[in-house]
């Protein structure tokens, strides 16, 4: 049972993204799709991942602990 909470403790861990900086000046992009003109514009970085959305961690974690509640009155039923 421990390794199985070390695993999805790493899993977690790996899934969750280093936050990363981004410089506050913005980049311009300007594509240029076929049979169009060129459309430039300033591009702004959007926050996305799981450390930037505390909703989806807590509720991953609630879920996981209930299915660990679940699996352990399961698998410690003593049979007289």
């Amino acid at each position: 049972m421990k390794k199985l909470i070390f695993a999805v403790l790493a899993l977690i861990s790996l899934a969750v993204p280093v936050k990363v900086l981004a410089e506050d000046t913005g980049v311009i992009i300007c594509p240029q799709p076929y049979g169009g003109g060129v459309v430039c514009g300033v591009h702004t970085p959007v926050n996305t991942g799981l450390g930037d959305n505390l909703a989806v961690v807590g509720g991953v974690l609630l879920v996981s602990s209930l299915m660990f509640l679940f699996l352990s009155k399961k698998f410690n039923k003593v049979s007289a």
